[in-house]
């Protein structure tokens, strides 16, 4: 965001503060732009300071981001993410993902004939992308870095939130897919319910590293600046949403922000304190509010207020923006 310029709207800031977060010591403020509704995070950190927050707890150690229970439920959420967006592109092309992660999503799609790459903020992940044979950028995508129309898809699984320029980004990411391509992305839904329900503990707000919060609206006028038209959207992620809940319900009971996420990550070497009573009714809650979270989570879903949206973009020629 420029300063003093809405990413969407390309007014004058006239922004409203939307609420405070702590994290990590630090008290964080988000404001509402009062003309178009993008949520935003002000002040920023700088770029230096930022990369403070993705060390090796938001990344995970050793060979894998969570322990492999965990690892095995992403790699089939990511085979169902392939699988919908072969109903929009049948014919394998050219990818890129951009923040590939370790690359699962990218494996997955190289096994559908796919020629893919990926790119990513920090060395660590990257590393483990490029030795399941990944090829991958480290940091944004410039301009001209990849050739005009040469992509036939982009993905932004839970991207979009962390990127300081999310308006330039897309707008580079528009040269680069090719007539009818299609750009996927996912991100948290800040008109939700467990937005309004939890507020500051809502699990997904994870300030500093999502400067931005959307819509569907907000993300529609967005993407559609670019020269995106949506196709496909999604109030529904198992993945996600259910955790959200579930996650947001313990940072609201006092327990430790994020710390159950923080044991579902791969740590090796870590001493876990698996019979000390703050774990085991941590776990034991978390159990207890993982079929309700199921259940609210679809109805959400049905309300068009899910947790996290899932929407496809296809590249209109005859622009929208």
């Amino acid at each position: 965001m420029e300063e003093g310029i809405c990413t969407i709207c390309r007014t004058p800031t006239r922004s409203t503060p939307y609420l405070s977060a702590q994290a990590e010591g630090t008290l964080f403020h988000y404001q509402r732009c009062s003309v178009c509704g993008l949520v935003f995070l002000n002040p920023r950190p700088d770029p230096e300071q930022l990369l403070r927050y993705y060390g090796r707890d938001y990344y995970g150690g050793g060979e894998r981001k969570f322990t492999r229970g965990i690892e095995a439920l992403r790699l089939l959420f990511a085979l169902r993410r392939v699988y919908r967006l072969q109903r929009y592109l049948p014919r394998a092309g050219r990818a890129l993902d951009i923040g590939c992660g370790q690359g699962a999503f990218l494996q997955l799609l190289r096994r559908q004939g796919w020629a893919v790459q990926g790119t990513e903020l920090m060395e660590e992940p990257a590393r483990r992308a490029r030795q399941a044979g990944i090829p991958v950028f480290l940091g944004e995508i410039q301009e001209g870095q990849l050739g005009e129309g040469s992509l036939d898809l982009v993905t932004l699984w839970h991207v979009i939130e962390h990127l300081r320029d999310p308006a330039g980004m897309l707008r580079r990411i528009s040269l680069m897919v090719g007539k009818k391509g299609l750009v996927a992305l996912s991100t948290p839904n800040v008109e939700s319910t467990q937005a309004r329900v939890f507020r500051e503990r809502w699990f997904h707000l994870d300030p500093p590293r999502h400067l931005y919060l959307f819509s569907p609206e907000t993300l529609h006028h967005l993407m559609a600046q670019a020269g995106f038209r949506m196709i496909y959207l999604n109030h529904f992620s198992l993945e996600q949403n259910p955790y959200g809940w579930v996650q947001s319900a313990l940072n609201r009971m006092a327990f430790p922000g994020g710390d159950l996420y923080s044991f579902l990550k791969s740590q090796p070497g870590r001493k876990r304190p698996e019979n000390s009573p703050f774990l085991a009714k941590m776990l034991l809650l978390s159990a207890a509010l993982l079929l309700p979270s199921i259940l609210i989570s679809l109805l959400m879903a049905w309300r068009g207020e899910g947790g996290t949206l899932e929407a496809y973009f296809i590249k209109d020629e005859a622009g929208c923006g």
